[in-house]
């Protein structure tokens, strides 16, 4: 099923969650002390010689678990199925568990930034890849929407046999 429309969307899922990787997600500014970049891999100290403060495993393997279920979600197969509809009923629970993931991983990455901010008394700005994970759950809907439309297919198809 990899040449399927859905199979377009799981990729722009996966591809938009490994550009989570390298894009910082917000930005902390201390006042007096300078700012702070804020990656799901790491809190950085921005300035000529960037370093390392903190390094955000949660984020990480949240993010890495969304990006490596929308792959596999994509080359999923039963083996030994007589139908595709088995196959398609799994990207289904695999879908919608990628869907709570990236909520989850919404909520989890506010809730990191305001603690680091609230912990050093700075405000926080959201950066574009804050919303990246809003932009998963829409590619990952619209796959939904179209394995649902196979799954109807195929229906139709077991009626007229």
């Amino acid at each position: 099923m990899i040449q399927r429309i859905q199979s377009i969307f799981l990729l722009c899922t996966a591809v938009v969650a490994v550009l989570m990787f390298f894009m910082p997600v917000a930005t902390i500014l201390v006042p007096g002390e300078g700012m702070y970049d804020f990656y799901t891999t790491k809190l950085v100290l921005t300035g000529e010689q960037p370093e390392v403060i903190m390094h955000n495993w949660s984020s990480l393997i949240l993010n890495a678990l969304i990006a490596l279920l929308a792959l596999l979600t994509i080359f999923v197969r039963k083996p030994k199925a007589k139908s595709m509809r088995p196959s398609l009923l799994l990207k289904l629970r695999w879908c919608a568990v990628n869907i709570v993931l990236q909520l989850g991983m919404v909520a989890l990455m506010w809730i990191q930034v305001h603690q680091a901010a609230k912990a050093v008394n700075a405000e926080w700005n959201a950066n574009i890849s804050f919303v990246f994970p809003v932009v998963g759950v829409i590619f990952t809907w619209l796959a939904v929407r179209y394995i649902f439309k196979d799954i109807a297919l195929l229906s139709s198809y077991d009626r007229i046999r």
